[in-house]
């Protein structure tokens, strides 16, 4: 009897726990610019207002998101199904395997104001598992968190009817052999200071479309980032004429020091053809990569 009374209160709770969960609304706009260019690439830019203040206000405590975290994940539906990643963005899906992006709030991001607050999210037309042509879409957001007492809270919207022209694709593919940053930085200080280990950084390379990460690795306490075949041919998808950014940062624990970013150009180069980098310039000593566009 008293196992049979548990388990009740234990289903109780959870009904209370999730009507008071629902009863919150914390995102309160989405808005969605289509054929927007971010870093040199084309896709939709989504922003988000959003307001929790009526957490604090529902459990009457100024004090219920301290030190909490929510996030903000946005997947995209067409005739009515996930849309799947193309070929390189594996990373950004969910555990169904369908395209997801996902912004992490925390500190003042999640602060109850009177005011909505915004924040956005760029998702690249080449991200996208589509047809070429027109596309009818629908941008489904989740704002979800647990708040400083552990009650999980979960808002979900939808915004319909994005109807957009996805370009033409290609495949593109780049080999990175090596990249040597030099012992100083341009301001001629070491990158890392320590007193047991070497001042080398930590070198670590991403491989962006907009700002969609594609390709990511480091190394540690080392002037070379050389990684053998984990840094060959690195495959993904790009849409006709956008830029590849390759971003070169030292990682610390706090804050990455930049070293260097390139950009390639994709509309001037043919098919098939081998291309190679080798400038060294600013805080690089030398490298050698090369890419190709299919």
């Amino acid at each position: 009897m008293h196992k049979i009374k548990r388990i009740l209160t234990i289903l109780i709770f959870a009904v209370s726990f999730k009507t008071y969960a629902d009863d919150v609304k914390i995102i309160s706009y989405i808005s969605v610019e289509t054929d927007y260019e971010k870093d040199g690439a084309k896709g939709i830019n989504i922003s988000y207002k959003y307001n929790f203040l009526s957490l604090e206000e529902y459990d009457h405590n100024d004090t219920i998101l301290k030190n909490c975290t929510f996030q903000l994940k946005t997947t995209l539906l067409s005739n009515n199904e996930p849309v799947e990643p193309a070929i390189g963005y594996m990373a950004n899906t969910n555990n169904n395997g369908d395209l997801e992006y996902s912004i992490t709030l925390t500190g003042k991001d999640i602060e109850a104001t009177k005011f909505d607050q915004q924040t956005t999210q760029f998702i690249p037309y080449a991200a996208m598992n589509l047809k070429e042509g027109e596309n009818n879409i629908t941008i489904q957001a989740e704002m979800s968190g647990k708040d400083a007492t552990g009650y999980l809270y979960q808002d979900i919207k939808e915004k319909l009817g994005i109807t957009f022209n996805k370009p033409p694709t290609k495949l593109f593919t780049m080999n990175i052999d090596y990249i040597e940053v030099n012992v100083q930085n341009t301001n001629g200080n070491a990158w890392d200071y320590a007193y047991f280990k070497t001042d080398a950084p930590d070198v670590s390379v991403t491989i962006l479309v907009g700002n969609t990460s594609v390709y990511k690795a480091n190394v540690n306490d080392t002037y070379m980032f050389a990684v053998g075949p984990n840094s060959k041919n690195i495959t993904f998808t790009i849409s006709e004429k956008d830029k590849v950014g390759v971003l070169i940062q030292d990682i610390d624990v706090l804050f990455h020091d930049f070293i260097a970013k390139w950009n390639f150009t994709t509309h001037d180069k043919k098919d098939g053809q081998l291309y190679t980098y080798d400038k060294a310039k600013g805080n690089i000593k030398s490298c050698s990569l090369n890419f190709k566009i299919n």
